[in-house]
């Protein structure tokens, strides 16, 4: 998506949003219209590979901000034809621009790759790339430079993977001078075992000790049927490396089938004489996964390990074990027993106050009228547990027209928004990412507000988070695409304070978002749920690219959401874990978890994404109500068995007097 919109346009919109009552004045703003449009055209043109235009672009707008992406472009398309000294140059001038690390890199891969060891010897230092250090080294070694080499190549042969074949000549060396010693071989077969590389573990075995190629064996057969595996096992001599593959086995049965992995530990006792180092992580992992089931005699297991493997995880799961079995005394003293600091976390006191008010303890009241002071997922419940209003004290951020100027005057700055202007938003985001580092708060909020004016949302978002402006609700939770987003939802039959609660979860309001999964856009939504989701619904899709429109993704999320709200019946605590998770995964946990309040049910859930997630979304859910101008009833609908009759907004005077 390519956004053209000049700094008059930005400044009109400045003057309408909330707080903005002193904006800076347009002729204040850096006007580039005209070379925006050649750079734009400059850029596309070479995505087709068009060197012509490029260095036509970059001769036609030489002052422009942005021209030296043009000739980072350039240089890219052109990085075999690169000299030594003028790169050098290139690089040192524009080192903290966004594209240099990345030109640096396929810079020094295209030297190794030609056999320009000269410029590589010169220049090479800061590859990354494994075959270009190999190379690297290669080249030192040709030299006659073998100082600290045999560390380097240690460190290079100890990976889970097979290495490039560009480092084959230096290994060849490195063997020749009688590696790998017995202890660097084990090393390296353990971690291709623990990456899944069986085929090059089985290679690996060549380097150990003939005596010890039967415990080899033993492990890839735990790795492979872990359970057959630790049967086997008994017939394995006691001594060192023996206990430590039973206990590694025992260690990863123990995360799918606790009970079975408790059951064998039981006899492979008897077989070899395990120390408390050995053993302690297998029974602190059995107890941790039968704390996950939720059993109530978990609590005993994690109370007979001891010192030090019951930590703050443990104690956490013990807790859950409890809630889940209605066990509220045990609940009480897990939270106890946790460090001062983690006490004092909203999460605990929610559920101390919880735990107490089960155990008819007066104290219950003042520590649920303490937290409900905070506007967040435990704060909201507090309230609604002890019949208060919700606490939302809005801030005001009034606009400063001189920071505002000198923000617009910083070389940096102005590169940042120049770069979300044109559409590179990957180069804008990191720039402005370094840009706000050196900001102080008060610049921070600033910075926020011309964000916000321009639609960059998730900038304004992160900027008020790092100025710790938290209370800035207008900008931190933004009202974009209401009108779509209300249509859409009463198309499908959905709440949008929970559309809009979910999509600033997922995103932060920001239409070019990415996962790591690959899920798109404001809603983001993967590209086969999309598309089944256009089928069902007869809506139109052309691919990936389409969830980068909000339009179209919010046409296509609410779709979604509405086919999983009648899924789970209007239950959003539900539909959220199936968004996050997976229908297949909310599913389960309904079934093993049908009769928990939901609040407990939330807590008690295995995955920790889902399980802070959910709270997440229903929290920002309960902001935009806040927004829409409504009563707060998200939470107290999908958590609590008796809803107050009265749920509301307040802001006690203290709070809103506050700076």
């Amino acid at each position: 998506m390519q956004i053209t919109m000049n700094w008059r346009v930005v400044l009109a919109l400045a003057i309408s949003l909330p707080g903005l009552s002193n904006p800076v004045r347009a002729d204040d703003a850096s006007l580039y219209a005209s070379e925006r449009a050649v750079f734009q055209a400059a850029w596309t043109a070479a995505g087709r590979g068009d060197i012509d235009a490029l260095e036509d672009a970059i001769e036609a707008i030489p002052d422009y901000p942005l021209t030296p992406y043009l000739q980072f472009e350039l240089k890219r398309q052109q990085i075999d034809r690169q000299g030594g000294p003028e790169m050098e140059r290139f690089l040192a001038r524009f080192r903290d621009w966004s594209f240099a690390d990345r030109l640096e890199q396929q810079w020094l891969t295209s030297l190794g790759q030609a056999g320009r060891n000269a410029d590589l010897l010169r220049y090479g230092e800061p590859a990354r790339d494994v075959a270009t250090q190999c190379r690297l080294a290669a080249a030192r070694l040709a030299n006659g430079d073998t100082g600290g080499l045999e560390a380097r190549i240690r460190a290079a042969w100890l990976s889970p993977k097979s290495q490039p074949k560009a480092c084959d000549p230096l290994f060849s060396w490195w063997k020749r001078q009688g590696n790998p010693d017995i202890d660097t071989a084990w090393q390296r077969f353990g971690l291709a075992i623990e990456a899944g590389e069986t085929q090059l573990a089985r290679y690996l075995r060549r380097y150990l000790a003939p005596t010890d190629r039967m415990l080899a064996d033993g492990w890839l057969k735990l790795a492979d049927r872990t359970a057959a595996g630790l049967a086997d096992a008994r017939a394995w001599p006691d001594q060192p490396r023996a206990r430590q593959l039973v206990a590694w086995g025992l260690h990863r049965l123990a995360g799918n089938d606790w009970q079975r992995a408790s059951a064998l530990l039981e006899g492979l006792e008897r077989t070899f004489s395990f120390t408390g180092d050995e053993i302690g992580p297998v029974r602190r992992r059995i107890a941790l996964f039968q704390a996950v089931d939720l059993e109530a005699e978990a609590i005993d297991s994690i109370d007979a390990l001891g010192s030090p493997w019951v930590d703050q995880q443990m104690l956490e799961w013990r807790l859950r074990a409890a809630l889940a079995n209605g066990l509220w005394s045990e609940a009480l003293n897990s939270i106890q027993r946790m460090p001062a600091e983690q006490q004092l976390r909203e999460r605990w006191r929610y559920w101390r106050a919880r735990a107490l008010a089960e155990l008819d303890r007066p104290a219950a009241g003042l520590v649920y009228a303490t937290l409900a002071t905070e506007a967040d997922y435990y704060g909201f419940l507090a309230a609604l547990q002890s019949n208060q209003p919700l606490t939302l004290c809005s801030r005001d951020i009034q606009a400063d027209g001189d920071v505002q100027r000198r923000l617009l005057r910083d070389a940096e700055f102005e590169r940042a928004n120049e770069l979300f202007h044109v559409g590179l938003a990957w180069h804008a985001r990191w720039t402005w990412n370094r840009v706000s580092r050196r900001l102080s708060n008060a610049e921070l909020q600033q910075a926020a507000l011309l964000a916000a004016a321009i639609g960059w949302h998730d900038r304004a978002i992160h900027a008020l988070g790092q100025a710790r402006s938290m209370d800035a609700y207008p900008w931190r939770f933004p009202m974009i695409e209401r009108e779509r987003i209300q249509n859409e939802s009463r198309r499908h039959g959905i709440d949008p304070a929970l559309v809009m609660g979910l999509m600033r979860a997922e995103s932060a309001m920001q239409a070019d978002a990415r996962s790591p999964a690959g899920a798109r856009g404001l809603l983001q939504l993967m590209d086969g749920t999309a598309r089944e989701v256009a089928r069902r619904n007869k809506l139109a899709y052309k691919g990936p690219a389409d969830l980068y429109e909000p339009d179209k993704n919010i046409a296509l999320g609410t779709a979604h959401l509405g086919e999983l709200n009648r899924r789970f019946s209007g239950d959003w605590t539900l539909v959220a874990a199936a968004y996050n998770a997976g229908i297949s995964s909310a599913e389960r946990w309904r079934r093993e978890r049908p009769d928990l309040p939901g609040d407990i049910w939330l807590e008690t859930l295995p995955f920790f994404e889902t399980r802070d997630y959910v709270p997440r979304v229903l929290a920002f859910a309960t902001v935009y109500e806040w927004q829409l101008g409504r009563r707060p009833e998200v939470l107290a609908n999908n958590l609590l068995e008796n809803s107050p009759e009265k749920t509301a907004f307040g802001c006690p005077t203290s709070q809103a007097a506050a700076p």
